[in-house]
């Protein structure tokens, strides 16, 4: 395997992780930026907000939370997919918006921190599903632009040309 075939299989693992945590960094230093710094119950609510979150999308997802969990390999489509910039910055944007909100209604802070976290990683996940499904309808009938040369795996295709340290052709 060459290094861009290595480095796209890197990224394609990484992207989910990465634009998460994009999310869940930028909401919560929009907290900090509009409150200070958090106190533990804050703190505790965020991550409270972020945890039911995510449970929620789990028990919808796969029908609950007790329920044997298989993983298909990940099919990305398009290199765009995976950089997340829509899911990432609108859920900033409503993250901000929520604050701001929250701060006009005169909320209690570590409801707004558990609101934050919550609408984080919910907002985040529901976003990819959009961007996924946008990706797939804009490739969709026309496999050149997949980046794909049939062989389906993390950066096929992207590797013309490449080689491996000792010269040969991967």
């Amino acid at each position: 395997m060459g290094y861009r075939d290595r480095l796209a299989r890197t990224l394609l693992d990484e992207s989910w992780a990465y634009g998460y945590t994009l999310t869940i960094w930028g909401a919560g230093a929009f907290l900090i930026a509009e409150f200070g710094v958090p106190t533990h119950l804050d703190v505790l609510g965020y991550i409270t907000g972020s945890l039911v979150g995510f449970a929620a999308l789990t028990w919808y997802g796969f029908g609950g939370l007790l329920v044997r969990v298989e993983r298909d390999s990940r099919d990305v489509r398009s290199a765009v997919e995976m950089v997340h910039l829509f899911a990432t910055f609108c859920n900033l944007l409503g993250a901000l918006a929520t604050i701001k909100l929250a701060d006009a209604l005169h909320a209690p802070e570590p409801v707004v921190f558990g609101v934050v976290g919550f609408g984080a990683t919910v907002g985040y996940s529901l976003l990819l599903v959009v961007e996924e499904c946008v990706g797939e309808h804009c490739l969709d009938g026309d496999p050149t632009r997949s980046g794909t040369s049939g062989s389906g795996g993390a950066g096929a295709g992207a590797s013309d040309g490449d080689s491996d340290s000792d010269g040969e052709k991967s």
